[in-house]
Order: C-alpha cells, then structure tokens, then sequence
C-alpha cells in the first residue's frame, strides 16, 4: 500500500509538473526571477523574452522553457543535454522564411535564465557592461563575438516598440523619464548605432514620450 501511495503521489507530482509547463507568465513574474541574474538586463531581458515567445505562450516556452530561442551548440550536444526540433521564421537578406532547428530544453524559467545569462557574458560582453542600461544592451545584442542575437533585420525596432509599450507595468509614473534617461546615458556612452539612435527616438516621439 505504501508503495502504491508513494507512486500516486508521484505520478500526481509529473501531472502538476505538466500542468504548469503550459503556463504562461506574466512580465511582472518574469521581470523578477530575471532580476536575479545580475549580469543582464532585467527589464530588457524580458522584453527580448516577450518577443521571442509571444509573452511566453508559444510552443518553445511551453514545451522547453526556451525564452529567447536559443539553440542547441557542439557542447550542448556533447553534454547530452535536451532539445527539442522547432520550426521558426527566420530573417535572410530582408526575407522571412521558415527553417527547421533545434532548440536547447529547460527544466524551469530560471534554468532557462541562468543559461541565457551564461550565454549573454560569454558571447555578448557589451550587454553585460550595459547590465543597467536598456537601449545599450539591446545594442549589445548586435555585437556579439559570433555576430548579432538575430536574423531578423527588424529586431531592434520590435525590441524598442516592445519595450515602450511594457515599460509602465515595471517602472510605473517613472517609465518615461527610465526611457529617457538610458537614452542620454547610451548616447553619452557611445553605446548606440546612428541607425538605432533612430529607432529609439522616433518611436518615443510616436509614444509621446519625447
């Protein structure tokens, strides 16, 4: 009989485990387990999150935990870690098409965080220098050792329209002059593109924020 409880009990726990696996979060709830990495962006690592999972319900954070699609490498594979095959849209030469890869699997949000935050100080160094700025990291994403975090040619511009449009559920009556702030404070640091100093500023004229 004991034994039959500790298996119901069991089984009742990997159903529970299922159940939350096709959660979605909120930004707020996302937003706090990221600021617990201390090398990222909290607030612009879940912007980029939102974007790459549609707020975190699509089939790579329900099924993978996977909040920034990130892919399988040589070392994953060598570690025998999980993945899952997805097919996504990718950017070629200004053309959206679809491609078949695989993608890294995570137990939980925060494996998944703790991950990505190892991935952003080993490959993307200027998002970590611009750990407290939302507009420089967002650069950084552009200028990693292997190149940018995306192949869509627009993915500034949704990082930047996304980060405007969440900014008042994490910074409050605050969220403009945060926006604005870090814009200056990129600009004085030489962190930003002209291209993307363009970007940032028509679309905070469109928000009226500027």
């Amino acid at each position: 009989m004991r034994k039959f409880l500790r298996l119901l009990t069991l089984s009742l726990f990997a159903a529970l485990l299922t159940c939350q696996s096709a959660y979605a979060m909120t930004v707020a709830e996302f937003y706090g387990l990221a600021s617990k990495c201390k090398h990222i962006q909290p607030f612009a690592a879940t912007v980029q999150s939102a974007c790459e999972t549609g707020h975190w319900s699509s089939d790579l954070w329900q099924g993978a935990y996977n909040g920034a699609g990130l892919k399988v490498s040589a070392e994953w594979l060598n570690a025998g870690k999980p993945y899952i095959v997805k097919s996504s849209v990718e950017s070629r030469n200004g053309n959206y098409n679809q491609e078949t890869s695989r993608f890294r699997k995570y137990g939980s949000p925060l494996e998944f965080l703790n991950d990505y935050e190892k991935k952003i100080r080993q490959d993307y160094p200027r998002c970590t220098r611009n750990h407290d700025n939302i507009w420089g990291y967002f650069a950084g994403l552009y200028a990693g050792k292997k190149g940018k975090w995306a192949t869509d040619h627009r993915y500034y511009e949704k990082l930047t329209v996304k980060a405007i449009k969440l900014a008042p559920e994490i910074y409050g009556s605050k969220w403009k002059l945060k926006l604005i702030n870090d814009f200056k404070a990129a600009a004085r640091r030489r962190s930003l593109k002209n291209w993307q100093k363009d970007i940032i500023h028509s679309e905070l004229k469109k928000a009226n924020v500027l």
